[in-house]
Formats: structure tokens, C-alpha cells, sequence
């Protein structure tokens, strides 16, 4: 599976819905290179940010809906 990444600056890296920013852009390019094969979560321990937030800026990280879709049932409108 591909995982989006965004450089929005040299120490900022958003990685699908979540902003990255870490103390230099070395640091920032060991993240980016680590995800080239590895998971955020150990690229993460790896290489921790200085802080993340969600790239949505009405949306918190650790909010647990986050991503979530919620669409209608399949069998369409039964108004009689």
C-alpha cells in the first residue's frame, strides 16, 4: 500500500491526514526516506516528529471518528 506524502516545508511533512514537524530538515528527510518501506509507526519511533496535528484544521488527530465515513444504505430510497 502507497502512503501519501507532502512536503509543506523542510521540517514539515504531512503524511495522509497528519502533519509532521520536526527540529530540522534532516531529521524531517529520515522520516520521509524511512517511509519509503517502512510504516509510519516505525518510521515514527524511528525518527520521532517535535509535534503532529491533523492536516484538516478542524479535525484533531486523536479524534476517534477521524476518517470514518458514514454513507447511505444501499438499497436507495423506500418511501412509499
Amino acid at each position: 500500500m502507497s502512503i501519501t506524502t507532502i512536503r509543506k516545508s523542510d521540517t514539515e511533512l504531512q503524511v495522509e491526514q497528519t502533519a509532521y514537524t520536526f527540529a530540522t530538515k534532516e531529521d524531517a528527510d529520515g522520516f520521509a526516506q524511512c517511509l519509503v518501506n517502512g510504516t509510519v509507526a516505525n518510521c515514527y519511533r524511528d525518527h520521532p516528529p517535535v509535534s503532529m496535528r491533523s492536516a484538516r484544521p478542524d479535525e484533531r488527530v486523536d479524534d476517534p471518528n477521524r476518517d470514518s465515513t458514514i454513507s447511505s444504505s444501499p438499497g436507495g430510497d423506500t418511501a412509499m
